[in-house]
């Protein structure tokens, strides 16, 4: 099974609707979330957050022994755990988000159809790695693997890897947002703090480093203009 889509950071900026496509043809839609819904839909950080714990961590979360599959553990939460009080009011916020996300939706338990086409765990690892790709976050797209001990393998020593990553990078900026959008508006004026925060993390990122390229380009013109600068070096512009 392949399974693409049209995700593009310039199209972004005009829908945040996702086509995916599966064997080339096209499958269905998804829309994605802005800054603003993670920070005022507590629902949908409810939702993001559980299925973007790794298969692990949502087992164990939800009292599993064995670990399942992403799609299985979201349509195991679904259809069994659902029923029980303890997790009614998750299970909910679970089928509303899920209405949300996709068009054409049809349960038809213990299925789930999207469009016409019943959820697998391929599917929903991949829709979920746009989700973060989205998000802004650095990750890689999923992977077809000849067997389950090989998959088991592979998440183990990714596993190992971002744990090790996560030591360098040391602790996040909780400021660190507002002070991307601020560069972004300083360097470009005609952007609004509302217009930024209704558009995805991935593309707050991109506009960042533009507008660090577009001030280190300045800098450097001046320095050009001053002829300050050492021979033979060349003025490179910002976009590329």
């Amino acid at each position: 099974m392949e399974i693409t889509s049209d995700y593009s950071l310039t199209k972004l900026f005009i829908t945040k609707e996702v086509k995916i496509f599966i064997d080339k043809k096209f499958a269905f839609t998804i829309k994605l979330k802005t800054i603003r819904d993670f920070y005022l839909d507590q629902d949908w950080n409810a939702f993001y957050n559980i299925i973007s714990m790794s298969d692990e961590s949502f087992s164990k979360t939800i009292g599993l022994k064995e670990t399942k599959r992403s799609w299985d553990l979201v349509s195991f939460f679904l259809n069994e755990l659902g029923m029980y009080d303890r997790f009614r009011s998750i299970n909910d916020i679970f089928q509303k988000e899920i209405n949300d996300l996709f068009d054409n939706v049809e349960w038809k338990r213990p299925q789930l159809l999207i469009n016409g086409i019943s959820m697998t765990n391929e599917i929903w690892e991949y829709v979920t790695y746009l989700l973060k790709l989205s998000y802004g976050e650095k990750v890689d797209k999923p992977l077809t693997f000849a067997s389950e001990e090989a998959r088991k393998f592979y998440l183990a020593q990714k596993a190992a890897e971002d744990k090790i990553r996560k030591i360098k990078s040391g602790n996040g900026d909780k400021d660190g947002l507002i002070k991307a959008m601020l560069s972004i508006v300083y360097k470009f004026p005609s952007f609004t703090f509302d217009y930024l925060f209704d558009q995805t993390m991935a593309q707050i990122q991109w506009l960042q480093k533009l507008s660090a390229g577009a001030l280190s380009y300045e800098v450097n013109a001046q320095a050009f203009a001053a002829g300050n600068v050492k021979k033979g070096k060349k003025l490179d512009f910002f976009i590329k």
